[in-house]
């Protein structure tokens, strides 16, 4: 992966109490990152494992890891002033020097201690940027080195490095700002592709980020859901048709936490109004597992109980009435177990019940 040349100067350091302990801190992260450009260098010209160096390499850079961890986890816990000008100088210090993407650019170089330690020094100075206000400029400096998300998810898929890399998306995820620029690169799509993943390891953990990315900021989240409607939900439902009951599971369970929050109202009322949504979620009620049919029943409710239903959704749902209304019967004895089921089965099976056949539209009458 290329990573992020950038020369840099130290920012002056603060006079105050700590200027002195800051700035070996930072002298610190200078030579770390020389020490990462070192290991990006040995990876690009030797397969990792294969170097006779790649161990020592990996000893030092972790040496260096543990010691700048350590005083950013001691930092973030202390930092009462969010212009506390230690911090920022750190900060500003490892974004002008583009450590961020050397970090992630190093981790195929790295054994897997090294690699555990590159993961949570990357999270810690993620964790940083909030008590300083800083979130904006990481995000920022993540949209202007997109190698940054795209090597995290490439690693994503790769077995030695899914781990270590779905660690460090989650971390991403935690920051509004980030998350928002994650969803802007064409993180969302790339998830939902993985979770798919033939590997079960890799599968799981992209839905652990894919999960945290759409519900860790619901607000934000719902806009750009509105605003790629299309795009979204024809990629998303790839995994409800997907012959694999793992997966579909896990996307109607995350489907449902996103339409039946108030955060999404407007993403749900358009969703309902789709008859090819309705379809796909009538035809999840034909699976053998009962937990699936539960499922698909959370998000089929949404349709039946909505008052003003298009002409195409209400068709469907009248044509298919006593079908439905079987099934849903079927399901009473979980509801005896489910105080919540059994209201929304009773709320369901009344609407179907009263639901009439559409009118016919006056263009579709003959003259």
């Amino acid at each position: 992966s290329m990573l992020v040349q950038t020369t840099f100067e130290l920012v002056p350091p603060c006079y105050s109490t700590m200027a002195q302990v800051c700035q070996e801190h930072l002298t610190a992260i200078s030579e770390l990152h020389r020490d990462l450009a070192g290991v990006a260098g040995l990876l690009a010209h030797t397969a990792p494992g294969v170097s006779d160096h790649n161990n020592g390499m990996s000893e030092k850079i972790r040496h260096c890891l543990t010691a700048v961890d350590g005083y950013l986890r001691v930092q973030v816990g202390e930092i009462t002033d969010p212009a506390c000008c230690e911090e920022r100088q750190a900060l500003v210090e490892v974004l002008g020097s583009g450590m961020l993407a050397a970090l992630v650019g190093c981790l195929g170089a790295l054994d897997f201690e090294a690699q555990k330690d590159a993961a949570r020094l990357f999270s810690a100075l993620l964790r940083l940027g909030a008590p300083i206000g800083m979130d904006a400029q990481i995000a920022a400096y993540v949209e202007c080195n997109p190698e940054v998300v795209e090597t995290l998810l490439e690693g994503l898929a790769m077995p030695d490095l899914a781990l270590h890399c779905s660690q460090m998306l989650i971390s991403c995820t935690k920051s509004a700002e980030l998350a928002a620029a994650l969803l802007r690169e064409g993180a969302a799509s790339k998830l939902i592709e993985l979770v798919q993943h033939q590997n079960f390891d890799i599968a799981s953990e992209a839905y652990s980020v894919l999960r945290g990315l759409l519900l860790s900021h619901k607000a934000s989240t719902a806009k750009f859901v509105e605003a790629n409607f299309d795009d979204f939900f024809g990629s998303f439902h790839t995994l409800l048709v997907l012959p694999r009951y793992v997966t579909q599971r896990q996307a109607l369970k995350l489907l449902g936490m996103m339409l039946l929050d108030r955060s999404f109202k407007e993403v749900m009322f358009q969703y309902v109004k789709n008859e090819r949504f309705l379809q796909i979620h009538m035809n999840l009620f034909r699976h053998n597992s009962k937990a699936m049919q539960i499922a698909a029943f959370h998000i089929f409710k949404v349709f039946a109980v909505m008052p003003q239903k298009p002409r195409r959704v209400q068709q469907i749902l009248f044509r298919n009435k006593d079908k439905l209304l079987c099934l849903l019967d079927s399901f009473q004895s979980l509801g005896e177990q489910d105080a919540g089921l059994a209201n929304d089965l009773q709320m369901t099976v009344r609407s179907l019940t009263q639901l009439e056949a559409p009118t016919r539209s006056p263009s579709a009458c003959t003259p």
